[in-house]
């Protein structure tokens, strides 16, 4: 079979499918890849590495599916004042498509946790989402940290990378991270490669929070899973050690993952206390 009629065989239905279920076929790195131009450095790697492979599958606990992706680019996010402004129009009359119906995970929460007049830090910006909630719901003042510094035109933003969140010392009265840390250490953002990068993650995060704080929060959640290098997805193995430290005050479930094949996933938002 020639690779087009792989690719439509194979290929195709994944991406039709409610929520996207990796395939572990032989696909040429460079279709899934977005390389970074002129770079110095190595891409990531599009398979595990052997000398990490036990820890990152916490000694073959933890099957693994290949999606690969290289976005070590600098970020192509652009958010204008006038987005900001339709964003708010959008979340107002309940439009707001970003997340699909995981939004409504958020709605439920807001009506519970007000960030109004709070400052909140925002683990990972992939578009235009979680700081334009913060702002909707009126936040003081929305801090950002990404690998690959995005451009947002508000007022009330500021963006920062992980070592200047660092030399900041600030702590926050809420803090955001829905779909960022299951990415940590798997190198797809230019971020180095690190077994427990999610784990570690999770610690630090606290750092930049009060004492009285909380976190929403989300990740990937079904069976355990690493799905190299686009995500891990936690199941009764590792979330355990993912939330570890932390208070579970509320979830936030818009489906249920029961019965799903390796590789399908949910997103509930939870809500986290130091």
């Amino acid at each position: 079979m020639g690779f087009l009629k792989k690719l439509v065989k194979n290929v195709l239905p994944y991406y039709l499918v409610k929520k996207w279920i990796p395939i572990s076929i032989p696909i040429p790195n460079s279709y899934y890849t977005n390389p970074k131009r002129n770079s110095k450095e190595p891409p990531p790697p599009s398979t595990i590495p052997e000398h990490l492979h036990n820890d990152f599958t916490m000694n073959n606990q933890i099957p693994v599916l290949y999606w690969y992706f290289d976005e070590r680019n600098d970020s192509k996010i652009r958010n204008s004042a006038e987005d900001y402004k339709k964003a708010f129009e959008s979340l107002e009359n309940r439009t707001f498509g970003y997340y699909g119906k995981d939004i409504n995970s958020f709605y439920a929460a807001f009506e519970r946790y007000s960030l109004k007049g709070k400052s909140v830090l925002i683990w990972g910006l992939a578009g235009l989402n979680c700081e334009a909630m913060a702002l909707w719901q009126g936040a003081e003042h929305v801090y950002i940290v990404d690998y690959n510094k995005p451009i947002c035109e508000h007022n009330k933003i500021t963006v920062m990378n992980h070592e200047e969140l660092i030399k900041s010392g600030i702590k926050t009265d809420v803090a955001i991270s829905f779909s960022s840390f299951e990415h940590d250490g798997l190198g797809r953002y230019g971020d180095p490669l690190n077994p427990n990068g999610d784990l570690e993650a999770m610690q630090t995060a606290k750092n930049f929070l009060k004492d009285d704080g909380f976190m929403l929060f989300g990740v990937t959640q079904g069976k355990d899973c690493l799905v190299w290098n686009a995500h891990r997805i936690y199941g009764e193995i590792r979330l355990p050690l993912l939330l570890k430290g932390w208070k579970t005050e509320a979830v936030f479930e818009q489906e249920s993952q029961a019965g799903q094949p390796l590789g399908y996933l949910i997103q509930p938002l939870m809500v986290l206390r130091k």
